[in-house]
């Protein structure tokens, strides 16, 4: 599956990567295995003792498995070479089954694994032989890592092509093989997050936090730990972002929390908080959180239409209108929140108000039945009967019914828009053609799209859905309307 857009892919595999190691890494960016500082001379992290475990004991499963594993590993072709390392697994199974604590016949599993690519069986083969014998690990830490290495650059494709979930399945075999590194698992977090896997998102996040808070980055050289510090920044925030959408909210809600104490001036989660805090029943200081918001001079027309919609939310509507005010007047072609704005207003029984939002409504979105319902109500119960007129016969006139709107804006350009269109005037059959022109946060127009269909009869809904592709970021729309 291919994710169109939201996906931030932090250091896209350069960032970071040439400092792996004290010699620095390939041109290509590459990581390489990561110098350990602090060690003895034996080897042992800080000079540690460490408990041998059980001793590897030879049978002749053992045996047997270790001449497969040999000749396999003669085999120039990778082909012939696979069910031969099969059968070294089978003897290796036996010699289990045979000795469920021989540390030996795990390793040897474990390197069968490795030949017929079952990375995670191989991992956790590898454990177990590090489990009843700890020495194993020394033997296997430079293995592990160099397995995990040809893992993490083999998905380099499948990234860049935006295949993730082919690369997702390769990190998690990554992680499967070596645990001692943050990378696989800072790439493998975002991936899930945008699959909604939820949950293995924030595990994923959690386990990569937790090697940048052991003992492992004290025996890491300091340009990778750098490296991995810089790629794991955007972490803190896409947990509370991902345990919001899987409705973990108090988990959320502290993690926001924590966001702002290291940074009060952070508006995404100052954001996301009020609107995790109205959605828990916490409406009170989630509006205080927005209207502290409002404060801040240099909000973006986003950021006021997701404050509107926090406060239109939790029926505040009054406040809504303001937000959704403000984001129309940072871009007059900002149709949703223009649209957002009339809405509230009439909720908020302002009909005064709702003139002035209307007509821009209606200026961007013209053949909408429900703008021009919204603005006749409003100018009805002012009792100004000649405007009200007016308003209802544009109203009748108009052939079709434009309604539905939804705009899905990409972060790196373009934009889809969805919609439908119903009949009211014209023959069945009749083609239409919608002319969107789409601008820019700046109300600059960046582009056009024209969706045509053939209407259906009078009352019938005819759906359509558009993409329009563009690098640069869209900010808003109107249509056009022709009869062919």
């Amino acid at each position: 599956m291919k994710i169109r857009s939201g996906l931030v892919l932090m250091m896209a595999f350069g960032l970071g990567m040439e400092g792996c190691a004290s010699g620095g890494a390939p041109a290509t960016g590459f990581p390489e295995a990561r110098t350990r500082s602090g060690g003895s001379a034996s080897g042992v992290p800080g000079g540690v003792a460490v408990n041998p475990g059980y001793s590897p004991r030879n049978t002749d499963n053992t045996r047997m498995a270790e001449t497969f594993l040999e000749n396999a590993r003669r085999e120039d072709d990778v082909e012939l070479a696979r069910p031969i390392f099969e059968q070294a697994l089978a003897a290796s199974a036996l010699a289990i089954r045979e000795d469920s604590v021989n540390p030996l016949a795990y390793r040897l599993a474990a390197e069968a694994n490795l030949g017929v690519e079952d990375y995670r069986a191989a991992g956790s083969n590898f454990d177990r032989a590090e489990e009843l014998r700890p020495l194993y690990q020394f033997d296997f830490e430079a293995i592990r890592e160099e397995v995990w290495i040809e893992l993490y650059q083999s998905a380099i494709p499948s990234v860049n092509s935006g295949d993730y979930e082919a690369a997702a399945e390769i990190y998690v075999n990554a992680n499967a093989i070596y645990r001692q590194r943050p990378e696989a698992m800072i790439m493998l977090s975002q991936i899930q997050a945008q699959l909604n896997q939820y949950d293995e998102a924030v595990e994923n996040i959690d386990a990569a936090l937790a090697i940048l808070d052991s003992d492992i980055v004290l025996e890491t050289d300091e340009e990778t730990v750098a490296s991995w510090r810089e790629q794991a920044e955007p972490l803190p925030p896409l947990r509370a972002q991902v345990l919001a959408a899987a409705g973990r909210y108090e988990e959320a809600i502290a993690d926001y929390r924590t966001l702002l104490v290291n940074d009060p001036t952070n508006t995404q989660a100052m954001r996301d908080l009020a609107t995790m805090l109205i959605q828990t029943g916490e409406e009170q200081e989630g509006f205080q959180v927005f209207e502290q918001l409002l404060l801040e001079p240099t909000l973006s027309g986003e950021d006021l239409y997701a404050i509107g919609v926090g406060f239109y939310q939790g029926s505040a509507y009054s406040r809504a209108a303001e937000a959704f005010r403000m984001a129309g007047e940072k871009n007059r072609y900002d149709r949703d929140s223009i649209e957002l704005w009339a809405r509230s207003l009439q909720l908020d029984s302002a009909y005064a108000d709702v003139p002035e939002a209307a007509d821009r409504w209606i200026e961007l979105d013209p053949s909408s039945v429900t703008a021009h319902l919204v603005l006749a109500q409003a100018v009805n119960y002012m009792e100004d009967t000649e405007r009200t007129g007016e308003v209802v016969r544009e109203m009748e006139a108009l052939e079709v019914d434009v309604s539905n709107l939804s705009l899905t804006k990409y972060g790196d350009g373009g934009a889809r828009i969805t919609g439908q269109v119903t009949n009211r005037l014209l023959d069945a059959g009749t083609q239409v053609t919608l002319t969107f022109t789409f601008y820019s946060d700046q109300a600059s127009p960046v582009g056009t799209l024209e969706q045509t269909l053939a209407v259906g009869e009078e009352s019938m809904a005819e759906v359509f859905a558009g993409e329009f592709d563009s690098p640069q970021v869209v900010g808003g729309y109107s249509y056009e309307v022709r009869v062919n």
